[in-house]
């Protein structure tokens, strides 16, 4: 009960971003903005989650998981109406920002729940499971967006929000139990905070693994954000059926954490690990290329990005449950740090979009080509601390 639980909120806070991403064109229009400010919408939605995480880690680490995801959660469902009534891009703007700093809570908690209850090769198998359940609702959220942008107007995409908050709130005082015992906890104190955060930070050996998932977080969001605006903006493809392309990647990368969690047990963690970044590699160049080559088809576009969704699959779990292995203690400070990593680098992505974007795939593929590079990097660099001994970092 508790993996699904916890799949289910993930899922509504990711569906709070997606399903609402292939209207992006229709609030441009709606309030007479440029696209790129547009985009902020879904930035400063990661920012607030990305500011978030640092507080609801050690919180749940001094008051229990439970505690924390209920706040977090109300939260979340305050923000989702806020937007629902939003009559000026201004309180969109706020309103998107409070919902990130509730949606915050999801990732962290799951993260740190996980690794209260799992191992290290547990937990991989379980963050695959999640995620493959996880990845359809940004997958489906896409095409029902779409559906109720063309129906019944793009704000309405954030009532479906709201009421799936609403429910899984009522879920979560009836089924959700504490899993951090309390002999267990920290004191929750602006001392400890700053203790955990410095001793998470001097921890080099998780911060080289959690980059990893984060920055390669960050490529994602630039294909994710970025592909409304080109395919509905540039290529002609109708609003209602931009879900359908989106989806495809979310199939592949399904199939992708179906194989992974059957791998966990039989390869080691850091060769999956490795796998998936030389295939995300390997899509984001392709892209690079066809930037340049001036491709406008969308069915290409998105076949070139498939190795990249598969190697996802590899990438998050596995470098998510490497990182874990490294922390002793506070993995919800821990978890916390990586969740606004990963926030961090999608927000940043996005940014970087909106300065760039030119309505050809050539911006988005870049970014992407940037964070597998970086995340192979980082890769080789524990490695080599391994293999030799040697730490390329202090």
């Amino acid at each position: 009960m508790i993996p699904l639980l916890l799949i289910l909120i993930i899922a509504t806070a990711e569906m709070s971003t997606s399903i609402y991403t292939p209207s992006l064109t229709s609030v441009a229009t709606h309030f007479n903005i440029s696209p790129a400010l547009a985009q902020w919408t879904v930035s400063i939605n990661l920012l607030g989650l990305a500011l978030s995480g640092p507080i609801y880690g050690p919180w749940s680490d001094c008051h229990g998981r439970r505690t924390v995801l209920r706040i977090g959660m109300g939260l979340f469902l305050f923000g989702s109406i806020f937007a629902l009534f939003a009559h000026s891009i201004e309180i969109l703007l706020i309103a998107r920002f409070v919902q990130g700093l509730g949606e915050g809570v999801a990732v962290v908690i799951a993260f740190a729940v996980v690794r209260d209850l799992f191992d290290e090769k547990k937990s991989a198998q379980v963050l695959s499971y999640m995620g493959m359940a996880i990845a359809l609702s940004p997958g489906l959220a896409p095409i029902l967006g779409g559906y109720i942008a063309h129906t019944l107007g793009w704000k309405m995409c954030f009532g479906v929000v709201s009421f799936a908050a609403a429910v899984l709130i009522i879920f979560l005082f009836l089924l959700m139990p504490e899993t951090l015992p309390e002999n267990n906890r920290i004191p929750f104190s602006f001392k400890a905070i700053t203790q955990g955060y410095l001793a998470t930070l001097k921890n080099t050996n998780f911060l080289k693994l959690a980059l990893i998932p984060a920055i390669m977080i960050g490529g994602l969001w630039a294909w994710m954000a970025g592909l409304p605006l080109l395919f509905v903006g540039f290529l002609g493809v109708p609003l209602q059926h931009y879900g359908y392309y989106g989806f495809s990647s979310i199939i592949i990368y399904i199939i992708g954490t179906f194989i992974n969690s059957k791998c966990v047990h039989k390869i080691s963690l850091r060769k999956l690990l490795f796998i998936g970044l030389c295939l995300s590699l390997f899509s984001s160049i392709s892209l690079f290329i066809s930037g340049y080559l001036k491709v406008a088809n969308p069915i290409i576009l998105q076949i070139l990005n498939f190795p990249f969704a598969f190697g996802l699959a590899f990438i998050l779990p596995n470098g998510t449950a490497l990182a874990f292995s490294e922390v002793k203690k506070g993995l919800g400070t821990s978890s916390a740090l990586l969740g606004s990593l990963e926030m961090a680098f999608g927000a940043l992505s996005i940014f970087l979009l909106g300065q760039f974007f030119q309505g050809t795939i050539l911006s988005i593929a870049s970014i992407m080509l940037g964070a597998s590079f970086l995340s192979i990097i980082l890769f080789i660099i524990d490695f080599l601390r391994l293999r030799t001994g040697i730490s390329l970092t202090p």
